[in-house]
């Protein structure tokens, strides 16, 4: 697992599980040994459902997770001990070219207990007003955090009552609001209340930021007839902005923040799958850095992390927009060039790589300037290979080879 995503993890209280295909434990952080039932159980190589009762029985949707049906398994408020937890299981590329599964335990902020008993009082309140006509409706919204949206919508979506929380995060009057559309403020991919309990929703706020927003859909009703319904939105921006850094940290390499070895191989399926029966074609430059355990010797591991994204940036720079520099680990990077395989100008471009070193040098300090140099390794699409992995062996074959003669 990526340093990076266990930072990011840590940083936001982020309890993880990293288990394979067979659901054997392989790596987890110290905060889930404060959520599961038997903590002691919790080591490499024990079955998680062992630990954790949530995945037993879930053998055929953690299959299809496995193999791509499905992108992430979600379960909302999972409680442990007096605590909820937001559930996501998706998978990953680790280190040893293995998928692997990772669950995230999210814990919720204690607003959202107070946000859960609300939901559960208004529900039981919605079940007296079936039999009291004479019931207000204010007594609903009297039981809402300020700081959640909520308003009524009838059957039609138009909304009907709104709360000084949705006029102020709007920064609307009431007289402004109600008579309009909910979906006039809100964005979703899916704006049908009909048969949902729940929703996300996007708005923009006064600073023109989008705004992510769990929506509960609570509906009143009359004699068992829906006429109404209430929506209560809390805000999950700070979820989805987390989710985005563990994307990019499953996807990027952490000290040089280039695409990894997973990012690369799918960016080549992806060529692969697009070009089949089509003209196209793609190559791939597998780069080893000459002599760099004698600059971490000489000058510190330091200065090798910043020799590294020195060569990053240079690499970077040099390709075209639609092209992708990868490093693959260790001192290796990869270049990915689209739509590039002739010969011709697939050796002028190997060119212009090896005088890269001698054109941008490592500055380490006033004193000090680092030289280094590359050993490449091409390999070209359909030519040499047509999957893949095969592709990028072939590629890291020739690579060693040059690097082999050149000593």
């Amino acid at each position: 697992m990526e340093m990076i995503t266990k930072l990011i993890c840590e940083k936001n209280k982020i309890s993880y599980v990293v288990f394979d295909k067979k659901f054997l434990i392989k790596d987890f952080n110290s905060s889930l040994e404060l959520i599961v039932d038997e903590p002691d159980n919790l080591k490499q190589a024990t079955d998680i459902r062992e630990v954790m009762w949530e995945f037993v029985g879930l053998e055929n949707r953690m299959e299809e997770l496995y193999s791509g049906l499905e992108s992430v398994i979600h379960f909302p408020m999972i409680k442990k001990d007096e605590n909820y937890y937001d559930l996501d299981v998706e998978t990953y590329i680790n280190e040893e070219n293995e998928r692997v599964f990772i669950a995230y335990l999210i814990q919720k902020p204690k607003e959202s207990l107070g946000y859960i008993n609300m939901i559960k009082e208004i529900n039981r309140r919605t079940l007296i007003l079936e039999s009291d006509d004479k019931k207000n409706q204010e007594e609903h919204y009297n039981l809402i955090n300020k700081k959640l949206l909520s308003f009524n919508v009838d059957m039609d979506g138009i909304i009907t009552l709104s709360n000084d929380a949705f006029s102020y995060f709007f920064d609307l009057s009431s007289d402004q609001i109600l008579g309009k559309h909910f979906s006039y403020f809100f964005k979703a991919r899916d704006l049908t209340l009909h048969g949902n309990t729940s929703i996300i929703f996007n708005a923009i706020n006064q600073k023109e930021e989008i705004i992510s927003f769990h929506a509960n859909i609570i509906p009143l009703a009359k004699e068992g007839i829906t006429y109404e319904n209430i929506i209560i939105c809390q805000d999950v921006t700070y979820l989805k902005r987390i989710e985005k850094e563990l994307v990019f940290a499953a996807s990027h390499d952490s000290l040089t923040g280039l695409a990894n070895r997973s990012q690369l191989l799918k960016k080549m399926d992806r060529s692969i799958t697009k070009r089949n029966g089509v003209l196209g074609n793609f190559s791939i430059c597998c780069i080893d850095l000459d002599k760099f355990k004698p600059v971490n010797d000489n000058y510190g591991h330091h200065a090798g992390d910043m020799l590294l994204k020195h060569i990053a940036k240079v690499l970077t720079d040099f390709v075209r927009k639609k092209d992708m520099v990868a490093r693959i680990g260790g001192d290796e990077f990869v270049i990915f060039f689209d739509s590039l395989s002739e010969k011709k100008s697939l050796c002028k471009m190997i060119e212009r790589i090896e005088e890269l070193p001698s054109k941008k040098p490592f500055i380490y300090s006033e004193e000090d300037i680092i030289e280094f140099s590359f050993s490449l390794g091409v390999a070209s699409f359909p030519r040499d290979a047509k999957d893949s992995q095969t592709l990028l062996n072939v590629a890291d074959k020739a690579m060693y080879m040059s690097k082999k003669s050149e000593h």
